[in-house]
């Protein structure tokens, strides 16, 4: 059985595991420490993580502001990730259930994700779980790095 829980600061290192793996490339630890631990604890953003057998296997996040565009708050799942050797067995969407639940309760109006071009698997999971291709998303990159 998984457990979808809130992450807490012991959890960093997995997490950062199973993003530099979605991403692809490693990223610098500190700064990943930095943002992990300010947002860990800010009132606007919600970490939760997967655990099974006492291991993260998944984890999202949950990005919320008032939006104007949407006159009140918008939550914004920033990043879900579950482990390769674990996906397709509902763990993805029981984390996205969960971050409904928390935006929902907090008063949102809407919740949004954006997944690359390229990730079609990653589409297909979320039109599965209701969500809706409404935009149309751009990036420009200030530092060099390729994000597509």
């Amino acid at each position: 059985m998984t457990l979808i829980r809130p992450a807490i600061q012991s959890d960093e290192r997995s997490v950062y595991d199973l993003i530099t793996a979605l991403m692809g490339f490693p990223l610098d630890r500190k700064a990943f420490h930095d943002v992990f631990s300010r947002n860990l604890h800010s009132k606007s953003v919600l970490y939760y993580v997967a655990e099974s057998d006492g291991v993260i296997v998944g984890f999202g996040s949950l990005h919320i502001e008032p939006q104007l565009h949407h006159v009140g708050p918008a939550g914004e799942i920033q990043e879900l990730v579950v482990h390769e050797t674990v996906r397709s067995r509902g763990i993805g969407a029981e984390l996205v259930s969960r971050l409904e639940e928390a935006a929902e309760k907090r008063g949102c109006v809407a919740i949004e994700v954006t997944t690359r071009k390229r990730w079609v698997d990653a589409q297909r999971f979320y039109e599965r779980v209701g969500f809706k291709q409404t935009h149309v998303n751009f990036t420009k990159a200030l530092i060099t790095r390729d994000i597509s």
